[in-house]
This record gives structure tokens, sequence and C-alpha cells, in this order.
């Protein structure tokens, strides 16, 4: 009977090991913090051009997939622990209030991760650039303007037409060389 106790008694602590939780992090408002905000740009009547946070350090601020139509023009603030470095999850896309519109048009998003280290009682904006051609998101300081962190930037839909139309046109053209 002894030899069987031992395995459980190890299988048991090991299941209730698994139960501790990580400590929780300072309530950033108690310690020195900063201050970051979403925007938006209402590029015309049926489309808006949402810029947010989606993550702090791997833990969600907001849910990414409530895109409802009372939500998309909220710009959430959110408090950063100053003097260390952040670890941001950010996305960027163009809302259409049609929601045929909204199934059919290209919606330019770009997710991806910016880093810097906020000054204690600063604020932060997300700004962003969403084109056909190219989509790209940031955060700057709202006093200065001054891009901090690294632009999260790729190309759109467009210019990978672009590049491929182009790329057809070499390839005729070499094709007709040719012969």
């Amino acid at each position: 009977m002894r030899p069987v106790v031992l395995p459980l008694s190890i299988a048991a602590a090991l299941a209730l090991a698994g139960c501790q939780s990580s400590p929780l992090a300072p309530d950033v408002a108690t310690i020195p913090h900063a201050k970051l905000v979403s925007s938006h740009v209402d590029v015309d009547a049926d489309r808006t051009d949402i810029f947010r946070l989606l993550e702090v350090d791997g833990r969600d601020v907001i849910d990414a997939t409530d895109l409802s139509v009372k939500n998309v023009e909220i710009d959430h603030s959110h408090l950063l622990a100053a003097g260390r470095t952040v670890q941001l999850k950010v996305d960027a896309l163009a809302y259409y209030g049609n929601p045929v519109r909204r199934l059919a048009w290209d919606s330019m998003r770009i997710k991806g991760t910016i880093e810097f280290v906020p000054v204690a009682d600063a604020s932060y904006v997300m700004r962003g650039a969403l084109t056909p051609e190219r989509s790209s998101v940031w955060v700057e300081n709202a006093a200065t303007h001054e891009v901090v962190g690294k632009k999260v930037s790729a190309p759109g839909r467009a210019a990978s037409a672009a590049e491929a139309a182009s790329a057809a046109a070499a390839a005729e053209a070499a094709a007709a060389k040719d012969e």
C-alpha cells in the first residue's frame, strides 16, 4: 500500500502547484504613470479609421472583437507604468458602418507590437494612417507629437496588386523580347 501513496502525493502536490497564480501587478494608478488614449478619425459618413490598444505587457485591455457601432468611436484611455519598458499590442482598421461594405471592402487592418518607456505624467495618443497602398499605426506624445517607439507599418493590398502588375508586365516584356 505504501508505494501507491507516494506517487499519489506527488501528483496531488503538482496539481496544487499549478493552481498558484502569479503575483498581481501593482495598481498602476498608485505608482508613477502615463496615460495612453486610443483615437479614431471619421473619414467620411460611412468610414471610421480606428487606432487602438489591445494589450499591455500581454494583458488584454479591451475586447478586440467588439466592433459594435456604439463602441467604435469611443477613445479608450489606459494608464501605463512609467520608467520601464512597456510592450503594447496595437491595431488599426477602417470600420465601415454599412454591413455590406464592411464585408466586401478592404479594412486595411494592421496589427503589431510597439515598445517604449513612458515618462511619468505624460500623455500619449494612438495615431495612424490607413490607405490601400500602406497601413501604419504608432504612438505619439500628445503634447509634442513626437513618435515614441517604432511605427508598425505594412504594405496594403493595392501595393501588392501594383507590384504583381509590374512583375507581370516585366515578365511579358521579357517573353516578347525572347520571341
